[in-house]
C-alpha cells in the first residue's frame, strides 16, 4: 500500500468514480483503475461496491477513507511544521535564565512567543556558571546573565539595557526613610545580607570597597550563595542587599524596594549570551537577531 494508491482511492472515494478522480487529479483513467485494483489486491477486500450512480464505498472501504484521511492530515501538519521550523517560526529553544536577569528574560520571550507562538521554550532558572557549563555542552541554545568579565572566543554577548546597582531593603530596614537616595554614612552598622565575595559580578566588593572609602567597616551578618536567598532575606527583615534596580520585579507586593546610593552609581549590564553552536537552528537564531 503505497501513498499514491491511497491518494487514488481517496479522489475516487470523493468522485464516486474513476473519471471524476481522473478529473481532479489530472491523470488519465487507467493508471488509476490498475492502483484501485492493486489495492484491493493486496488488502484482500472489495472497497467499492459499483451502482449505476457511481461507486460507492463498503463498509471496509468506509474505514480506510477516514484512516487515509487522517493520515493525509497528519502528512499536511508534519509538512507545515518542518517548514516552520526551517523558517525559524516553529522548534524550540532551550533558555537559561539568572534570578536577577529574570524581569529582562520575561520581556524578551514574551515578545517573541507573540510573533512566534509555535515555538516552544524550555527555560532552566541557575546560577551563573552551571548555566555557563550547560550552555558548553550544547544542553542550552541562550542565556540570560549578568554580564561577566571573562571572556571566551566560543561566546557572544549583546547588552539588553543598563540596570542600577541599588540597595534592596524593606521599610522596616530602610536607612533613610526620609530620603529619595541613601548616603552611604547611613550604612554604619546596617545589617546587610550581600552575595559573596567571590560572587561572578562583584557587587558585595563593590559595596564594601565604598562603606571603607567612608571610613567604616560593614556590617554583614550573611553573605548568600545566590540571589533568591538574599531577596528572602531582605523580604524577612534580617537586612538590606545591594543588587540590580530590576530585581524588586520579582517580588511585587512584597514591600521590598530599591533605594540608590546617593553619588555612588553603580551598573549592572543584563546580556544574552549564545555559543557559535547554535547557528543551525533557524528559530535560535531569529530569537538572537531579534532581542
Amino acid at each position: 500500500m503505497t501513498i499514491r494508491q491511497l491518494e487514488y482511492f481517496c479522489a475516487v472515494a470523493e468522485g464516486r468514480s474513476i473519471s471524476a478522480a481522473a478529473r481532479a487529479l489530472h491523470v488519465a483513467q487507467p493508471p488509476i483503475s490498475r492502483q484501485i485494483a492493486q489495492l484491493e489486491a493486496e488488502l484482500g477486500v472489495q472497497l467499492f461496491a459499483r451502482e449505476s450512480r457511481g461507486m460507492k464505498l463498503t463498509e471496509a472501504g468506509q474505514a480506510l477513507y477516514r484512516q487515509s484521511r487522517s493520515l493525509f492530515l497528519n502528512l499536511r501538519r508534519v509538512e507545515e511544521n518542518v517548514r516552520s521550523i526551517g523558517a525559524g517560526e516553529g522548534g524550540r529553544i532551550n533558555v537559561g535564565v539568572i534570578y536577577s536577569a529574570m524581569p529582562y528574560a520575561l520581556h524578551y520571550l514574551e515578545a517573541y512567543h507573540a510573533r512566534y507562538p509555535k515555538v516552544e521554550f524550555y527555560i532552566r532558572l541557575g546560577s551563573p556558571q552551571d548555566l555557563l557549563n550547560d550552555l558548553d555542552r550544547g544542553e542550552l541554545h541562550v542565556l540570560f546573565l549578568r554580564r561577566s568579565t571573562q571572556e571566551s572566543g566560543s561566546l557572544h554577548e549583546r547588552i539588553l539595557g543598563e540596570d542600577a546597582l541599588e540597595l534592596i531593603m524593606t521599610a522596616a530596614t530602610d536607612p533613610a526613610p526620609e530620603l529619595d537616595a541613601v548616603p552611604i554614612e547611613r550604612l554604619r552598622g546596617v545589617p546587610m545580607c550581600l552575595l559573596r565575595s567571590d560572587d561572578l559580578w562583584g557587587y558585595n566588593d563593590y559595596l564594601m570597597k565604598e562603606c571603607r572609602r567612608s571610613g567604616f567597616e560593614p556590617n554583614v551578618p550573611c553573605q548568600c550563595y545566590d540571589t533568591p536567598m538574599a531577596m528572602q532575606l531582605v523580604r524577612s527583615g534580617f537586612g538590606i542587599s545591594f543588587l540590580p534596580h530590576s530585581i524588586v520585579e520579582t517580588h511585587p507586593n512584597s514591600g521590598i524596594y530599591a533605594k540608590p546610593l546617593r553619588g555612588i552609581p553603580a551598573k549592572s549590564y543584563p546580556v544574552l549570551v549564545w555559543s557559535d553552536d547554535v547557528q543551525g537552528a533557524p528559530c535560535v537564531q531569529r530569537f538572537i537577531a531579534e532581542s
